[in-house]
């Protein structure tokens, strides 16, 4: 009987001593870290965290790690618990509200009063980060095929411009059978009404926003960014509850 496709991926690190991680901004020893995550090591996986997203901003580094964070994603020979943290990692690095500069400052997304993203100066590791997410997701779409869990509806909600049918099946299936745990329910809604065009307004972010005291809090209380459009703040929102649903 032949493996399924993610049983039968390459090494998901061939290629990582090619990149030179000491020289990019906040990449020496995430090389080190790769490794050790693929290996099941939970504290590495911390650490990646932390390095990759510091306080939600992404890097130079964090940009280069994708393909790599992709293939742990995609590949079952990687222990199960690194693989989901890496695939909640990789959407959470698409949904990043900042990025480092050349200077090792933060520049934060921002929006105008017609809620148009006001443009940075380059490297732009925002746009960046996000680009190499939504470019190697199909890969972990592929390899989750049919699988109703958490990470892949995080992934959905974060880059639903690459977003496969199957995966809107996986959505309709946990948001409709009336036996998953609502957040996980949540979760799976948003990503429903991403893929499926439904119109995000503020009332529907504000609806959203009911499952959960925290949310709504921060929702009503300026928690969220001046002029951030309504389909962010639902992607922020729809994360939290996936990840809630995985971690609690």
């Amino acid at each position: 009987m032949e493996l399924p496709p993610a049983w039968r991926r390459p090494d998901p690190l061939r290629g990582l001593d090619e990149t030179p991680w000491a020289e990019l901004d906040r990449g020496a020893g995430v090389d080190d870290l790769l490794r050790r995550t693929a290996k099941g090591d939970a504290q590495a996986c911390d650490e990646l965290e932390r390095r990759l997203l510091d306080d939600d901003t992404v890097s130079e580094a964090s940009v280069h790690a994708v393909p790599f964070l992709v293939e742990l994603g995609a590949n079952y020979k990687v222990p199960g618990a690194s693989r989901d943290r890496v695939i909640f990692l990789l959407a959470a690095m698409a949904l990043a509200s900042a990025g480092f500069t050349e200077v090792g400052r933060r520049t934060r997304r921002r929006w105008n009063p017609l809620r148009r993203e006001l443009p940075r100066r380059p490297p732009d590791w925002i746009t960046q980060a996000r680009y190499a997410v939504a470019k190697g997701a199909p890969k972990v779409f592929d390899a989750l095929r049919g699988a109703e869990v958490a990470c892949s509806m995080a992934l959905a909600i974060a880059v639903p411009e690459v977003v496969p049918k199957h995966v809107v099946d996986v959505a309709e299936g946990i948001a409709f059978a009336g036996t998953h745990p609502q957040d996980l329910v949540e979760a799976a809604c948003v990503v429903l009404h991403l893929l499926l065009d439904g119109g995000t307004d503020d009332v529907w972010a504000y609806a959203i926003a009911q499952g959960d005291p925290d949310l709504l809090h921060a929702y009503e209380n300026g928690g969220y960014p001046v002029h951030q459009p309504a389909v962010v703040t639902a992607q922020l929102m729809g994360y939290r509850y996936a990840f809630q649903a995985a971690y609690g």
